[in-house]
């Protein structure tokens, strides 16, 4: 006799708004203060379970079981493991070879190589962490792969990135999300990724060439405008400089730059969108496929009023700032197709008694 099957189902996501954001985020802020940042990582654990609870996959919301001891004794191994050698290294290198040294310079260019390495090994682990900490009706996620693997093609890839004039980005995009998603599994069931970078470079090439015409525009407003403010035969070495003259051309220098990154940051919120979409539409669970509908008006909103969020409460309202990242990617990604959910069984615990330890030494991201 046959076992019956399930019959696969609808998958639908939600967001509730977590309550309590902002008043958690000033008693993080408080107990930090008084910690000596101590609390930061039990802080960072409450957040976080404010932010997957108001995650619903068809009316049930997703669930935290990370704690904060997990990322202290991870941030403590990472540090003493990484960092403190590293700065220790640093200070006899200086003390060998003295300051200016051919041979500390190119000792310094190592140190700055391996952290660059080990910044994306920090990505990957943090997301396997999170992943082996995230439950949905009690059946956990995971992520499979090599952290060496993701590190090493973050840096080698990353190195190129000034090489190719930035070409390689797309590639690299690609390349990086693949590892992630083809790694990554909800119980037993592994998610799968197929997206070229290919559609991704006509996109692309209208953001390189904006950025280089913003790049020639505001160099060419700011010289004009030093040439005007400050005609030639108008230094003069003995004489203190003209404060208001002065004064007006940095204003103008800040308003220049300014306006160039918002019309830079509107193309690269197009980009993102349009890669975030297309990430979306080949990534596959089951059977079923995501969709997102990102644009670039709401990504550049979304960008620019988080960064003031941040900016304006001196980072105090940072955990509010993610649940709206949060919020958007629930609201902006649909899974088309259905699911037979309840096939679905626990996969093996995975090994992690520490949480992050490298991603929080690097300060890898807000979540």
């Amino acid at each position: 006799m046959r076992p019956l099957r399930c019959v696969p189902e609808p998958v639908r996501l939600a967001w509730t708004a977590p309550r309590g954001l902002v008043g958690l985020s000033l008693v993080n802020f408080i107990l930090r203060v008084l910690t000596l940042g101590i609390y930061h990582f039990w802080g960072k654990t409450e957040v976080r379970r404010r932010i997957w609870s108001a995650i619903r996959v068809n009316g049930e919301p997703l669930a935290y079981t990370g704690t904060g001891l997990e990322l202290f004794l991870g941030f403590l191994l990472a540090f003493a493991a990484v960092a403190l050698p590293a700065i220790l290294l640093s200070f006899g290198a200086v003390l060998v070879f003295g300051p200016g040294s051919p041979w500390l310079l190119a000792f310094q260019f190592v140190v700055y190589a391996a952290f660059f390495f080990l910044f994306g090994v920090a990505i990957h682990r943090a997301r396997r962490y999170r992943l082996a900490r995230t439950r949905w009706r009690g059946i956990r996620g995971g992520l499979e792969g090599s952290s060496w693997r993701y590190g090493w093609i973050h840096f080698w890839s990353g190195l190129l990135i000034l090489l190719t004039l930035g070409w390689i980005v797309p590639w690299r995009s690609t390349k990086l999300q693949s590892l992630i998603s083809n790694g990554m599994r909800f119980g037993d069931r592994p998610f799968r990724f197929s997206a070229s970078s290919a559609p991704l470079y006509p996109r692309f090439a209208v953001l390189w060439i904006a950025g280089l015409f913003i790049l020639l525009a505001a160099s060419t407003v700011m010289v004009s405008a030093t040439a005007f403010i400050f005609p030639a035969g108008d230094f003069h070495a003995d004489r203190p400089p003209d404060i208001a003259r002065m004064t007006v051309l940095l204003a103008l220098i800040y308003a220049t730059l300014l306006a160039g990154g918002v019309v830079y940051g509107v193309f690269s919120a197009w980009y993102r969108a349009g890669m975030l979409n297309h990430f979306a539409a080949h990534t596959a669970f089951e059977g079923a496929t995501f969709k997102g509908s990102a644009t670039a008006v709401s990504l550049t909103w979304l960008t620019l009023s988080n960064y003031l969020l941040v900016l304006l409460t001196l980072g105090i309202l940072a955990p509010l700032a993610q649940a709206r990242s949060a919020r958007y990617l629930i609201e902006r990604i649909a899974l088309v197709g259905n699911v037979p959910l309840a096939e679905i069984a626990q996969r093996e615990e995975d090994a992690l008694g520490r949480g992050e330890g490298l991603a929080q030494v690097f300060d890898v991201d807000a979540f």
